[in-house]
């Protein structure tokens, strides 16, 4: 609730109770006649806080919404708010809370309110949420409101038909959610009152169009309206229901996404222009043609993988720079020769049966990720395909168990590998990846990383990051000599396990910066020997290491700056009492954290 007393602030101008959750409005705010700006408006049931209340409100500007629009009882209220004069608003929200006594409601009645709440024709962005009557008003679409671009329509549920929006001069953005009455959209969307003959082309100027869970809607009855001729993105998700046609031509179209309309079985429209296409969980879609100028390709589902692939290998796309596939349980043959040229970023993500042909090299390939699929590969040697990769990610190989790289990848900066819990040896991959800065192993048990005879192959390497990788943490590959560059360092889990004196001397490279434990079991003390020659450590967290409890030694690098030691109960407990047998250890940093809260 905001102050009974508001009502006397007579000289207020500006007022915004965005975000605050408030129940309802305070008695009088139309003794506030100096208000130039009002955020929003919560409709009370009270004499002195109904909707009324705005009518006196002539001087509001820029945006504002009004909220809990079932409490007014009839349209007369609605009429003197005087949503019409007030010709300075520009963006208008009109909000009915969702599910409250929808069954019950009078159509009629909530009609005849939306009616009254009409705006000024000046109007540029008009949102509507949880309106509850079956038809809109007519001055919704109307073409008098010339000044419309952007429209947001959702929660309309009980409405079974869509409002004629054709007729909007200048409207570039709609959104349409939740219409869950709706089964067609036809002539009435495009068309005032269907007067075919008012506008020769529809949406003359729209650009952005998206339909979201639209969970009756069966057809789009788009017919040879020459529609949408601007339109540049086209998103429909969540319309289980709906099949047949798609507008035929859309010939402006840069991106269209279709994702969960499982029935959808007609072809995709004609769209020269498109860049960027996703298909996903929609198993009847049908391409006939992927345009030429196609740079964004991400496919979900059996039949459109299938199809994706054999398209891609008889089209000539020389301009697909992304393609994304994802969820195939059938047998794909995959040949490296077929993927198109200009490729920069490949992902696949569960296609099980998936299978390379490692027939030729692609060049042009920067980014590689590979989660949850090729199951049939137990030795991964298709990096030799792509030698100027610069990042790959592999996630959720489980019969992986080495990856073998014979040639150079003197570009690869970025290498993450998770949740391959069979894979034992990345040596030749160490070996080849020469400039490597970053690493991150989650959850890989059996995974080492061995020296190497051959020189120092990881002084490039800046950031590591291992997770509940018993063998790798307790190698000798994170002995000084293997680490000359390292500067950010993060271990959790399972890495020394066995271990109850951290870090033991000379262990860590000198280079450290930054240095992250979390999840230790084992850890009891924290060794200021072993981290003495940290003299470039500024930043040491330690989070989660139930029994760290000491810290031995004379104290920690001077250089640090922050220290952060949150859930570790033990060692908390004795930072925050600023226990004499440890505090002297650390008094001499200048940010210190313990549990989320700055003690020092």
């Amino acid at each position: 609730m905001l102050p009974v007393s508001m009502k006397d602030l007579v000289n207020l101008r500006h007022l915004d109770i965005g975000g605050i959750g408030l129940h309802e409005m305070p008695k009088g705010m139309s003794k506030l006649k100096s208000l130039q700006f009002l955020s929003g408006y919560v409709v009370g049931k009270h004499e002195e806080n109904k909707i009324k209340e705005l009518g006196a409100l002539a001087n509001l500007h820029d945006s504002i919404w009004i909220d809990k629009l079932e409490d007014v009882v009839d349209s007369s209220e609605a009429l003197e708010a005087r949503m019409f004069d007030k010709n300075s608003i520009n963006s208008l929200s009109l909000w009915w809370s969702v599910n409250k006594d929808e069954n019950t409601v009078d159509s009629q009645m909530e009609s005849d309110i939306l009616d009254k709440l009409r705006p000024h024709t000046n109007l540029k962005e008009l949102q509507i949420r949880g309106y509850r009557s079956t038809t809109f008003p007519d001055w919704l679409g109307h073409s008098l409101y010339h000044n419309i671009i952007t429209m947001k329509l959702g929660d309309c549920r009980n409405c079974c038909k869509l409002p004629s929006l054709g007729q909007l001069p200048s409207l570039k953005h709609l959104s349409i959610s939740d219409f869950g009455s709706v089964e067609i959209v036809g002539a009435e969307f495009y068309f005032y009152h269907y007067d075919e003959s008012c506008l020769e082309t529809p949406f003359p100027n729209l650009e952005t169009l998206s339909f979201v869970s639209m969970r009756c809607w069966k057809e789009w009855r788009s017919l040879e309206y020459n529609a949408f001729p601007r339109l540049r993105e086209l998103t429909i998700s969540s319309c289980p229901m709906l099949r047949g046609d798609l507008p035929s031509q859309l010939p402006s179209l840069q991106s269209l996404q279709i994702k969960c309309c499982k029935q959808l079985s007609s072809c995709l429209p004609r769209a020269p222009a498109l860049t960027s296409l996703s298909i996903e969980d929609g198993n009847k879609a049908r391409i006939e043609e992927l345009p030429p100028l196609l740079r964004e390709l991400s496919i979900a589902g059996k039949h459109e993988v299938e199809w994706v692939v054999e398209a891609i290998m008889h089209m000539q796309l020389t301009c697909l720079t992304s393609l994304w596939i994802e969820n195939c349980s059938s047998h794909i043959s995959f040949p490296v020769s077929c993927i198109p040229a200009s490729l920069q970023e490949l992902t696949i993500q569960h296609c099980r049966k998936l299978e390379f042909q490692m027939d030729g090299q692609h060049y042009s390939l920067k980014e590689l990720s590979i989660h949850s699929s090729c199951d049939s590969v137990t030795s991964f040697s298709l990096l030799d395909s792509f030698p100027n990769l610069v990042r790959v990610d592999i996630r959720n190989c489980k019969n992986m168990e080495c990856i073998v790289v014979s040639r150079s990848l003197s570009c690869l900066r970025s290498l993450i590998i998770r949740y391959c819990r069979s894979l034992k040896s990345v040596s030749t991959l160490w070996m080849a990846a020469s400039q490597l800065e970053h690493l991150t192993v989650l959850e890989c048990p059996e995974i080492e990383l061995c020296p190497t005879g051959d020189g120092d192959p990881h002084r490039s390497l800046r950031s590591l990051s291992i997770s509940y990788c018993e063998k790798l943490g307790n190698s000798e590959a994170f002995m000084n000599s293997q680490f000359h560059g390292l500067t950010h360092l993060n271990i959790e889990g399972g890495s020394g396990e066995s271990v109850k004196c951290f870090p033991k001397e000379g262990w860590l490279p000198a280079s450290l910066e930054s240095l992250s434990l979390e999840r230790i079991q084992s850890v009891e003390t924290l060794q200021c020997k072993g981290l003495a020659h940290l003299t470039s450590l500024q930043k040491l967290s330690i989070e989660y290491c139930p029994k760290l409890e000491n810290i031995e030694g004379e104290k920690l690098p001077a250089s640090l700056i922050r220290l952060f030691i949150n859930r570790s109960r033990l060692l908390g407990k004795r930072l925050e009492t600023k226990d004499p047998q440890v505090w002297p250890k650390i008094s001499h940093i200048p940010g210190i954290q313990v549990n989320y809260t700055w003690i020092w």
